[in-house]
């Protein structure tokens, strides 16, 4: 730590980084480790005349070690000079430039959470967040390589406890490009998301709808059914969700919906969307969001609004074979279990089955 907030060792620190990120099975503690230095890194730099290190990259993809790297390295493994009239000499690094600054934030990101891994078996880090983590993502996602973007988002993966609302705030840098996520900066997105959507949603609903329209995310993509089914339901509460969000991830709760259902409690919202799709005639959107209604109906049923979303239920079902088969499926693989719930729902979906009409209400429970 010493050798960069003095900038005295920098040659040797860059030797070092670069075992480092050779090293094929990293423990879990460099991890750790390694943010603290992307910290110290931040530190320095913000300590520098400049004040920033928003540097964009070169073609190599490193700012200053491709413009003369044997100067460099002779020039930070120099002792420190100072004046006597300058008491805060000693504390400016001779071998440090903000170039230099970001060439090792990038090194020491790719060592810390290339090769992290945030598996289920596997505990989250603690990672001790300072005043200059901002600074870290700023240099971050004003630079044009979405490898280095990816070791950051590293950080809102495997570290607990990330700071609030940052995931989506800065995707929307990348996401204004225009250009298409690498293939790595997308699934890590969507694993950032689906580990620390609440907090994004708590922020900006408008920054992580626009970041989930750029990612199209798929059931393939997904980890965590109930996560992303308790994502999207937030998203489409909110009116903003409501009328952004891309028509794919309505498909993708019909499907998330077709084999699983989350628990929660109805509210006013969900009948005023469940209308809302009713009144202008969407069946496709109606049938995810019936599945989700039913699902909570099965953990808090509400007999106030069961005969309007059973009506609703009867229109749907006989408008839209398909939703007829998958509440069918859902009654009949448990998913829907034995409850006021699927006892309600049964006799509703035998009518559509024989062509009743959809004005007429369905019987009480």
């Amino acid at each position: 730590m010493d050798a960069i907030t003095h900038g005295n060792r920098v040659g040797y620190l860059i030797y070092l980084f670069d075992f480092l990120a050779a090293w094929e099975k990293r423990p879990a503690c460099l991890t750790r480790m390694a943010y603290e230095w992307c910290s110290a890194i931040s530190e320095v730099a913000g300590g520098l005349e400049q004040g920033s290190m928003r540097i964009k990259q070169g073609p190599r993809g490193f700012t200053g070690f491709d413009l003369d790297m044997e100067s460099a390295l002779f020039d930070s493994g120099r002792n420190l000079v100072h004046s006597d009239n300058d008491s805060h000499a000693s504390e400016r690094p001779s071998g440090l430039n903000h170039k230099v600054c970001v060439d090792l934030l990038f090194m020491t990101l790719e060592i810390g959470f290339r090769l992290a891994d945030a598996s289920r078996d596997r505990p989250h880090l603690h990672l001790n967040h300072t005043s200059h983590h901002d600074q870290i993502f700023e240099a971050v996602f004003s630079c044009d390589d979405d490898g280095v973007i990816a070791d950051a988002v590293g950080v809102w993966i495997v570290g607990e406890k990330t700071p609030a609302g940052l995931c989506a705030r800065y995707f929307t840098k990348r996401v204004a490009r225009a250009i298409p996520f690498s293939s790595r900066l997308r699934q890590a997105a969507i694993r950032a998301l689906e580990r620390n959507w609440r907090t994004e949603l708590a922020t900006s609903i408008s920054d992580t709808v626009c970041l989930l329209n750029c990612l199209d995310v798929d059931v393939d993509d997904v980890q965590n059914r109930f996560q992303w089914i308790w994502l999207l339901v937030e998203i489409i509460r909110s009116l903003t969700g409501f009328e952004s969000l891309s028509s794919h991830y309505w498909c993708l709760l019909g499907e998330l919906t077709s084999k699983a259902i989350a628990h929660g409690r109805l509210g006013p919202r969900d009948e005023e969307v469940m209308k809302s799709l009713e009144g202008v005639e969407n069946w496709e959107k109606l049938e995810a969001w019936m599945a989700v209604v039913w699902g909570f109906l099965v953990y808090d049923f509400m007999p106030e609004l069961v005969e309007d979303i059973g009506r609703v239920t009867l229109k749907l079902t006989s408008q839209r074979p398909s939703a007829l088969q998958k509440f069918g499926n859902l009654c009949k693989s448990g998913v829907i279990w034995e409850s006021k719930a699927r006892t309600t729902l049964q006799p509703i979906l035998d009518r559509a089955r024989a062509g009743q009409s959809p004005l007429e209400s369905p019987p009480p429970p």
